[in-house]
């Protein structure tokens, strides 16, 4: 798998699927794409190749790209369900995703 994100300084969304895999020891390759938001950027060519959306972070698992932060855990939750991305209860998952999609959605 590998993980493309933007530069770890600036990029709090890059930031959250790369802290989650990096905790929970999950294998990915790290690639950073420096930002650079000019119009025909090396930036923006190397995510549209990737990503509908043309944003980071992106999750590539062989032929499937994850865009979006949510989909991305809950897309790793799958693939490694071993892993503890969510609490095993239930009920203690739901209040994880109630609180990371409130946090999400108003950040």
């Amino acid at each position: 798998m590998q993980l493309y994100i933007g530069n770890k300084n600036y990029s709090s969304w890059s930031m959250r699927p790369w802290v989650l895999m990096t905790e929970l020891g999950l294998p990915f390759e790290e690639v950073m794409l420096p930002f650079d938001f000019s119009e025909d950027s090396g930036f923006y060519q190397a995510v549209q190749r990737i990503s509908p959306a043309g944003k980071v972070p992106v999750l590539v698992d062989q032929d499937l790209a994850v865009w979006d932060t949510l989909a991305i855990t809950e897309t790793l939750h799958e693939r490694f369900p071993q892993a503890g991305v969510w609490p095993a209860s239930a009920r203690d998952r739901a209040r994880a995703r109630s609180v990371c999609a409130e946090m999400h959605s108003g950040f």
